[in-house]
């Protein structure tokens, strides 16, 4: 195989340009096709920018509701610790102000 950046030949078993690295087969990240050419794949069309785009929003909703969990449960965890200090007052409002919120 060829690379079509700087025309080194290559075995075909391999994934990159071993002179410039460059890619020299694509999988979709789809349907796991494997292409000579990017861009789109030539089985299912999926667009693989839009395709990679989409999943990376995914991973960053769900982190960020990670993220909420994780720092609800400290706050309340910090209220338990605060009871004997404050005599339960601040968890009133921290639960008070919690159900509003919501």
């Amino acid at each position: 195989m060829q690379c079509p950046r700087c025309g080194q030949a290559n075995p075909e078993t391999a994934q990159f340009c071993t002179r410039c690295h460059a890619p020299l087969r694509y999988t979709c990240p789809a349907c796991k096709h494997v292409q000579a050419q990017g861009g789109k794949c030539e089985k299912c069309g999926v667009d693989f920018a839009k395709y990679l785009g989409v999943l990376l929003a995914q991973s960053k909703i769900e982190s960020d509701r990670q993220r909420e969990r994780v720092v609800r449960r400290s706050n309340f965890f910090k209220q338990i610790l605060l009871l004997p200090i404050t005599g339960g007052l601040s968890l009133i409002r921290y639960l008070f102000s919690r159900g509003r919120s919501e």
